[in-house]
């Protein structure tokens, strides 16, 4: 049997380095209060602070033996306000051409989140305001000369609005809407309350978009079909490319969507298993802890204690 590379990482903030936040924000309301040239370059100045934060947290990460990172997606304020016009990959060429660099000569996977607003089955205000986001999201991307193969964009199937069925058919529909060099990368989520994991896979088999599994979510919003027994189905909707899913804890039985701290590498173990039986090569698996970077390297950690599973660097295992 093949042995299977398992690539950990975190979201957004590395907590070990100190005061080094990638998501400043500059609100519009601050934004309004002064002459808008004067407003406009503190919110770009605001941007070159949070693109300079993640420079460090690539260094890290680099430097921890972290190759899958998912980048804020708070870089650059207000850079989809209708009222402000910031050119990303011109007012930051240089920053982002760095960081894209580095992230490639480092083999560092890199993926964005956009929020929860983010929806191509909604009105369609709602779907020319996610067309906005999109591609506020492969500008930095794009800036970062960072192709599809390495990055993804991730976003849910978005709300049931009343029949989960005509909405989903509403998001496939939507999706001849968004660019080419957008849908390349654009990945889909099973959520923890509305489509489930057969649901959102259905979506994907139909659209040729791949499958973001979140393990935590199929708990709380679980399929008729255990998430486990969908595997390779789901391994087949990533075409070669290496299959990415989301792992985190519950924080209690009271509050069992909510992320815990750390991750509890058992029921992790469990899938990552299942996967090096069905014949992966690689696994990417994101933590979505509160611990960050600390839950990263400490999963890590555990896993590699398993027999069996040897760890090649902080965030790197072989099985």
């Amino acid at each position: 049997m093949r042995s299977l590379e398992v690539r950990i990482g975190y979201v957004s903030q590395a907590l070990a380095i100190y005061h080094n936040t990638p998501s400043s924000t500059f609100t519009y309301k601050r934004f309004k209060e002064g002459p808008y040239e004067e407003s406009l370059e503190k919110a770009i100045e605001v941007g070159r602070r949070n693109l300079e934060a993640t420079r460090r947290i690539l260094y890290y990460n680099a430097a921890h033996g972290i190759r899958l990172y998912r980048l804020s997606s708070s870089l650059i304020p207000l850079a989809t306000h209708p009222d402000v016009h910031i050119g990303i990959k011109e007012v930051y060429r240089e920053q982002l051409a760095e960081l894209g660099a580095f992230a490639r000569r480092h083999d560092i996977r890199l993926s964005m989140h956009p929020n929860q607003f983010t929806l191509l089955n909604g009105s369609d205000a709602v779907v020319d305001a996610a067309l906005r986001d999109l591609e506020y999201h492969a500008d930095i991307l794009d800036g970062m000369g960072m192709g599809s193969d390495c990055c993804i964009i991730n976003i849910h199937v978005g709300g049931a609005y009343g029949d989960k069925t005509a909405s989903a058919e509403r998001l496939v529909s939507n999706l001849p809407r968004v660019p080419e060099h957008i849908l390349q990368r654009l990945t889909l989520e099973n959520d923890d309350k509305t489509y489930t994991a057969e649901e959102t896979l259905s979506v994907c088999r139909r659209s040729g978009v791949p499958m973001m599994f979140d393990l935590h979510h199929d708990w709380c919003n679980p399929s008729a079909r255990p998430g486990i027994d969908l595997l390779p189905q789901i391994a087949e909707t990533w075409k070669g490319r290496p299959m990415k899913v989301h792992v985190s804890s519950p924080k209690n039985d009271k509050d069992f969507r909510s992320h815990a701290d750390y991750v509890e590498a058992g029921p992790l173990l469990v899938f990552l298993k299942a996967c090096k039986e069905e014949g992966l090569e690689r696994l990417d698996v994101m933590v979505e802890a509160k611990r960050k970077d600390y839950a990263c390297l400490k999963l890590a950690g555990d896993l590699s204690s398993v027999r069996g599973i040897k760890r090649l660097d902080g965030g790197i295992l072989s099985m």
